[in-house]
């Protein structure tokens, strides 16, 4: 079972699967018989998703909502999940709606900058490395994912703060603006060999509240 890794943050767990199977691999693990999508690709995404909800012992059905936010059937559990390029990742939490995104290091993440940075870090952008851009794609993916009033804009409503030590220390601060107002969240990522992981909880604002 090729189980990548797995990451335990306060009330927060994330699991990720290497897709190195076949498709008909990945059917026999997981044992599933429903409809899977066209695409061979997302089809070998949606049953490695699988092979982490099975592993975690939760139930198998899961289904997306109007938001895109995905929900395990007959479940009180909150999930997110990512994939991109060979690997898969859940993170679930019992207590808090939780967001999570990986990509691969080495798209170029500074092509289309303009659709997702502010001014502010496009400013600041310019002494910034793969990692940095990369790292700030990543958070604001995982902010995104949440379950806000309304759908965030990635260039206006989402700031990564990102410091000379962000990248060494494994957290990073993001000014996120909703209902009107600015509120601070803590993002959480890791780089594992070739992808930036990054996870987020609605619980981690910094201010004193949650957002409703």
């Amino acid at each position: 079972m090729p189980l990548a890794k797995s990451i335990s943050c306060a009330d927060i767990s994330i699991v990720l699967w290497y897709i190195t199977e076949s498709e008909e691999e990945l059917v026999r693990i997981t044992a599933y018989s429903n409809q899977l999508p066209k695409n061979p690709v997302r089809r070998k995404e949606r049953l490695a998703v699988i092979a982490i909800l099975k592993a975690l012992g939760l139930p198998t059905n899961y289904s997306y909502d109007q938001w895109g936010r995905p929900h395990v059937a007959g479940n009180e559990v909150f999930i997110s999940i990512t994939h991109t390029d060979g690997l898969a990742a859940i993170a679930h939490s019992k207590n808090q709606p939780v967001g999570i995104d990986v990509e691969l290091l080495g798209r170029d993440f500074q092509k289309v900058s303009a659709k997702y940075l502010t001014e502010r870090e496009a400013f600041q952008a310019k002494s910034y490395s793969d990692e940095h851009f990369a790292l700030t794609w990543c958070a604001k993916e995982a902010i995104y994912k949440l379950p806000w009033p309304k759908s965030l804009v990635f260039n206006a409503d989402i700031e990564v703060i990102i410091e000379g030590d962000t990248l060494s220390r494994g957290w990073l601060l993001a000014k996120v603006h909703s209902a009107g107002e600015w509120a601070t969240l803590k993002v959480f990522f890791t780089f594992i060999n070739q992808y930036c992981l990054t996870w987020v909880g609605m619980n981690t604002f910094l201010n004193g509240h949650m957002l409703q």
